[in-house]
Parts: C-alpha cells; sequence; structure tokens
C-alpha cells in the first residue's frame, strides 16, 4: 500500500504517465492488492493508456488510498517545500536549489482558485526575490531573511511574511594615483605645446648617415 501511496503522490506532481501508472497497477496486483479499477488499469498496453489517470484515480477511491485529490495535492505540495525548509535550516544543500523548490510549490498551491492560505502567494513572492538576490549578493547578507521565512513557513499557517530587503556593502573604489603624480600630470598639461616653426631643425637621420659615411674628409 505504501508503494501506491507513494504513486499517488508523484501522480498529483504530474510525475508519472500511463505507462508508469499502468505498471504501479500491475506491481500492486503481484503484491496481493486488488480492485476492479486496478485490474483494469494493470491490464492497459503500454501503447493504449489514454484512460489510465481516471483509472488510477478509481482505483486509489476503491483501494480508500486516496479519496480526496485536492487535499492530496495539497499536502504533498507543503510538504516538500516545509522539507526545503527544515534542509535549508540545516545547511544541508544549496540555497538556491532549496529556495527555487520551495517557491514551485508555493506558486503551484497559490494558483489554486481557493488556495488553502491566501498568504500563500505573497510567501511565494518572497522566496523567488530571496532566490534572485542569490544571483548577485553576498548569501551572507541575506542569510538570517532566508532563514526567517523558512521558519515562517514551518510555523504557519497563518503564514508570516519577511519583507525581504537587500543588505549590500558600498561598491570598492579604485586605487587613485599618489599625489606626486597627480602633481606631475599637472604640471606638463599646463606646459605649452611646442610647435614645428618653434623647433629648430633637425638634420634626419638619413642625412646623418649620408654625411658620415659618403663625404669624403
Amino acid at each position: 500500500m505504501d508503494d501506491l501511496a507513494h504513486a499517488a503522490d508523484l501522480f498529483v506532481l504530474g510525475e508519472l504517465d500511463g505507462a508508469d501508472l499502468s505498471m504501479a497497477a500491475a506491481e500492486a496486483l503481484a503484491r496481493g492488492l486488488e480492485s476492479p479499477a486496478l485490474v483494469e488499469l494493470a491490464c492497459l498496453h503500454r501503447t493504449d493508456c489514454g484512460g489510465a489517470p481516471e483509472l488510477f484515480r478509481t482505483a486509489m477511491a476503491e483501494l480508500n488510498v486516496v479519496t480526496d485529490w485536492r487535499a492530496r495535492e495539497v499536502g504533498v505540495r507543503l510538504r516538500l517545500a516545509r522539507d526545503h525548509a527544515t534542509d535549508l535550516l540545516a545547511d544541508e544543500g544549496a540555497s538556491a536549489f532549496h529556495l527555487g523548490g520551495i517557491t514551485v510549490q508555493l506558486r503551484e498551491l497559490a494558483r489554486y482558485p481557493d488556495p488553502p492560505a491566501p498568504e500563500l502567494e505573497d510567501l511565494a513572492g518572497e522566496f523567488a526575490v530571496l532566490s534572485e538576490y542569490l544571483e548577485f549578493v553576498d548569501p551572507a547578507t541575506i542569510r538570517e531573511q532566508i532563514r526567517q521565512g523558512c521558519r515562517n513557513l514551518l510555523a504557519g499557517p497563518p503564514y508570516a511574511l519577511v519583507n525581504p530587503h537587500i543588505v549590500t556593502t558600498p561598491p570598492e573604489r579604485p586605487p587613485t594615483r599618489p599625489a606626486r603624480w597627480r602633481r606631475l600630470v599637472a604640471s606638463l598639461r599646463s606646459r605649452p605645446a611646442i610647435s614645428a616653426e618653434s623647433s629648430p631643425p633637425r638634420p634626419s637621420v638619413l642625412q646623418a648617415i649620408h654625411e658620415r659615411c659618403c663625404v669624403p674628409r
């Protein structure tokens, strides 16, 4: 029965196709479980499983595994989001991975016409913002905000909000030139430009070579 319950969890997340459902039914029959819909589902060919989802729902009801699919999906998604929050508080795994997982699950729940908690959409938005912050700020600067969001998720409902904000350090300025160097540059710029007319003529290199090597002395 536990394997069927796990299959039901994956089913509400959209992670099982018709062939997977038929295989799960066949394995349940092999373990001794039986219901009319379960037998029919197990007999479906992998190339003709169009009716598998409805048969799976019927079989789960016949076996009293799942009777309320909406409640099942809410429970599964909240459990996954809370698992991510628990791992974040324990510093297990990458923060970006867990923040992304929380955001996905909460946004799916917030899309319901009648969500399980009205503040889930705002909470999902906060986790999305924190996830985006990780791309351009030091994670240490928003670590406490992330942890507070996880604690709020685990404590609700009702779910309190964090109202995240960016905490950044001033940008580093490039090192300036020494004062002596700045005075030298300023003095050079203040000198008048030297024109060709004011400069004494200089012999060309070719002329100097010719006079040195070819002109008899």
